[in-house]
C-alpha cells in the first residue's frame, strides 16, 4: 500500500513530454526555391503548391523519417528549439515536405537518435548563423500547422 502511495504522490510532479530530441542536420536539396513538390515524398501537396517558394514557411521546409509510411505528416509543422550551444529562445517552424529516413550524413550515422534535415536557409535562421557546427540537438514538436501559415 504504502508503495502505491508513493509512485501516485510522484506520478502528481511528473510533467508530460510532448517534445523529442532530434539530431537536426542541413541539407541543399530543400534549399531550391524552383524545385517541384512532384520531386518530395509528399507530392499529394503539388496540387496546392507547384514548388518549394510557393509552401508559406518557405524556407523553413524539411524531412523527417516516417513520412512515407504516416503520410498524414506531409505539410505538417513542427518546431525546433537547439540545445547549447547553439541554443535559442524563440523555435523555428518548419513544414514537413519529405521523408529523410534515407538522407543521413556521414557525421550523424553513429548517433543513436532521430535525425531531422531542413534547407540552408532554415537551418541558419535556426543556429541564427552564429553557430557553426554541421549539426546540432534540438527539441522537436509538433504544432498547429498554422504556425507554418499552412
Amino acid at each position: 500500500m504504502k508503495c502505491i502511495l508513493i509512485v501516485t504522490f510522484l506520478s502528481a510532479f511528473a510533467l508530460p513530454v510532448f517534445a523529442d530530441s532530434v539530431f537536426v542536420v542541413p541539407n541543399a536539396n530543400y534549399s531550391n526555391p524552383h524545385t517541384s513538390l512532384s520531386n518530395v515524398t509528399c507530392s499529394r501537396l503539388a496540387p496546392r503548391y507547384a514548388n518549394f517558394s510557393s509552401i508559406p514557411s518557405f524556407p523553413n521546409i524539411g524531412g523527417i523519417p516516417g513520412v512515407a509510411s504516416n503520410p498524414t505528416l506531409c505539410g505538417s509543422c513542427w518546431s525546433l528549439t537547439p540545445a547549447p550551444p547553439c541554443n535559442s529562445l524563440t523555435p523555428l517552424y518548419f513544414t514537413v515536405i519529405d521523408d529523410d529516413t534515407n538522407n543521413i550524413v556521414d557525421a550523424a550515422k553513429h548517433v543513436n537518435t532521430t535525425i531531422y534535415a531542413i534547407s540552408l536557409q532554415a537551418y541558419g535562421n535556426l543556429t541564427h548563423a552564429s553557430c557553426h557546427v554541421d549539426a546540432v540537438y534540438a527539441e522537436a514538436a509538433q504544432v498547429h500547422a498554422s504556425m507554418c501559415g499552412m
